[in-house]
Formats: C-alpha cells, structure tokens, sequence
C-alpha cells in the first residue's frame, strides 16, 4: 500500500512540473492565462500530495521522523513548486 501512496506523490510532483514549465512558458511568451484556474490546481495538487504524506504515517515526533523519508522530501518539493508557480501566476497577465 505504501508503494502505491509513493507512486501518487510522484505522480503530483510530474503535475506540479508540469504546471510550473507551463506557466513559465505564458509567462515568458506573454501569452494570458486563467489565473485562478493554474492557482487551484495547484493548490489541489499540493494537498492531495500533502493528504498523501500524512495517510503514509510521515510525521515528526519529540525523537525521530517517522514514515518514509523520501515521500517526506517529495512533498516538501511539491510545496516549493507551488510557491514558486504561484508566485509567477501573479505576474501572467490575466486571460478574458
């Protein structure tokens, strides 16, 4: 089961990628975009990844980190690409 969970937060880091080289793209083409649309699937990609870590049992307790680390490290890259997009969401001109 652990497997499969792993499998899905790789999955959500490829989407979030993903977002990020397209918004990276309009943004460097000054092409428009649906700002709350990038902005929300992000956000939904983040907490499914996040949803994921903590059905996985990672959670950090007074002597050790508990779970597997590399979902641990995925997750906290997941959350810098939405940072990252989001910032960069902002600065795309907003489409009609």
């Amino acid at each position: 089961m652990v497997r499969y969970l792993e499998m899905v937060v790789y999955i959500c880091l490829a989407i979030s990628i993903c977002n990020f080289i397209a918004i990276g793209v309009a943004l460097k083409k000054k092409r428009p975009i649906f700002k709350i649309m990038y902005f929300i699937n992000s956000l939904g990609v983040v907490a499914i990844s996040n949803l994921l870590v903590w059905m996985e049992g990672v959670y950090v307790d007074q002597n050790n980190l508990s779970g597997s680390a590399i979902t641990f490290v995925l997750n906290i890259c997941n959350i810098i690409f939405f940072i990252a997009s989001s910032m960069m969401v902002f600065k795309c001109r907003k489409a009609d």
